[in-house]
């Protein structure tokens, strides 16, 4: 019933204000088979984890569009 090394998938949340970096990042991760989520602030990586509430409704997080979970 254990999960086998193999079947394990990090997920791993990428912070950084530069759209080109996060960009990188996000493919150097997900070449390495990793889950991917990038935000553009540390505020709203907060926010992800759930660990900050949103003060305002207006400021979405700017999560990687091919992660929004």
């Amino acid at each position: 019933m254990g999960m086998a090394a193999a079947d394990l998938q990090f997920h791993v949340l990428a912070v950084d204000d530069s759209l080109i970096d996060r960009k990188l990042i996000e493919r150097l991760f997900r070449i390495s088979s990793c889950q991917v989520t990038t935000v553009d602030s540390g505020s709203k990586a907060l926010e992800f984890l759930g660990l900050q509430e949103e003060h305002d409704n207006q400021n979405q997080p700017c999560v990687s569009p091919s992660n929004q979970q």
